[in-house]
């Protein structure tokens, strides 16, 4: 069975520069499922870790606003649906399965004073072969002062998101563009990014990438002239 035509209207070596940057995830961390099965860090990695993966996100959030710069405005009113009530259900993560994991990309980026806190509440909430004291930062003492463990499944959630993205950005790409065509002042939150990703990927691809950042942002904004 062939697959699905993958339509992308960033430059192919974009995406491959997201390719490798994602690649040298895999090789620093390991894959989602092995960075899964280590269930806590302790603080100075956790925080190493993350700093990597905001900037992949930096990077993924970056091409998801060329590609949705790229789809026509909708030609209907947005559709209002009536709020329901949510149910509360009992997930359940194994390591060994992150193709079974319910993860969901971050298109606007929290603060950085909140960032890591609305999952690691998810992850105190996950069932599966982890103990509770497994699942969220702890704080203990010892001689050279507090050591902190944070749980490493948020840490896996936000990589195994960062796949998806990558592997099939139309659906992310068509959902941002109906939301920058109604707002397009949001493009200036999208495609922040920490100073640290311009040095870890190769200089060519993020001039490029802020070139068609510039372009791409006009055409969104109307000509008032």
């Amino acid at each position: 069975m062939s697959s699905p035509p993958d339509h992308r209207f960033a430059p192919l070596p974009l995406w491959r520069a997201a390719g490798a940057f994602l690649e040298t995830l895999f090789n620093l961390f390991g894959a989602p499922e092995r960075l899964a099965a280590r269930h806590t860090i302790l603080g100075p990695e956790h925080k190493h870790i993350l700093n990597w993966l905001r900037c992949a996100e930096a990077l993924m959030r970056r091409l998801l606003f060329i590609e949705a710069s790229h789809y026509p405005k909708p030609n209907i009113r947005p559709l209002l649906y009536a709020k329901r009530a949510r149910k509360r259900r009992t997930m359940e993560f194994w390591p060994d399965r992150p193709e079974q994991w319910r993860v969901s990309f971050r298109v606007f980026p929290s603060s950085p004073a909140h960032s890591g806190g609305s999952a690691e509440r998810r992850s105190r909430k996950a069932k599966g072969p982890l103990a509770p004291s497994d699942r969220f930062a702890i704080s203990s003492s010892a001689r050279g002062g507090d050591v902190t463990f944070h749980s490493a499944w948020p840490l896996a959630e936000r990589f195994e998101a960062l796949l998806r993205v990558h592997n099939n950005p139309a659906p992310y790409a068509r959902r941002l563009s109906r939301r920058l065509h109604a707002r397009p002042h949001l493009a200036a939150v999208i495609v922040r990014a920490p100073h640290e990703l311009q040095h870890r990927i190769a200089p060519a691809a993020h001039a490029e990438i802020e070139s068609l950042i510039e372009g791409r942002r006009r055409s969104l904004t109307p000509d008032t002239s």
